[in-house]
């Protein structure tokens, strides 16, 4: 799927307004509590990669988190900007594709990817994590070997995601069946 499709098929998602698009993720929600608040306890620099509706970075920035978010969805990003000024929330926004965000090293302290995957963001991921930084990562994966794909071409395959980021000392890692997929929850601290 060329990136113009995919920026139509998200805007259409958007402006939808699928609640599961705005509700946290529970896994986030705890991850923070037990290995981002501790770490980091008068916040820092975050980055939420394809960060849709900002879910988790309007969450970040209310506990003062200077927060970047990236999206490939025009809709996202100003449904995200008008929420967080209505909040007197500051965002950084930007509107690009997660693989042409320009990383800057040691920028961040916290790292939020949420079911993106492109393999070649880790390496990225990496360099931009400080010392000490977290990246907190949950995506869908291929359960099993047989059955259809609901996350693309070349989805993660079992115990794939640790050994992406083999930088990274792996402080959470689960893999659980949901549905005729799977799903990798993950915390890794630079």
């Amino acid at each position: 799927m060329s990136s113009e499709e995919q920026r139509a098929r998200w805007d259409l998602k958007y402006e939808q307004g699928l609640p599961s698009l705005t509700e946290l993720d529970p896994f986030f929600i705890s991850a923070y509590e037990r290995f981002v608040g501790p770490e980091f306890p008068q916040a820092g620099r975050a980055l939420d990669l394809a960060g849709g509706l900002g879910r988790h970075a309007l969450w970040l920035a209310g506990r003062s988190w200077q927060v970047t978010v990236v999206d490939v969805s025009e809709v996202a990003i100003a449904k995200l900007s008008q929420v967080a000024h209505e909040l007197s929330l500051k965002l950084e926004l930007l509107v690009g594709d997660a693989s042409e965000y320009r990383f800057e090293p040691v920028r961040f302290d916290l790292i939020v990817l949420f079911y993106h995957l492109d393999r070649t963001l880790f390496s990225k991921i990496l360099s931009a994590l400080t010392p000490g930084g977290l990246l907190i990562c949950k995506m869908s994966l291929r359960w099993t070997s047989v059955g259809r794909s609901t996350v693309g071409v070349d989805p993660l395959h079992r115990d794939e995601l640790p050994s992406l980021v083999p930088d990274l000392h792996v402080l959470h890692h689960r893999e659980r069946p949901v549905g005729d997929r799977g799903v990798v929850e993950f915390v890794g601290r630079k």
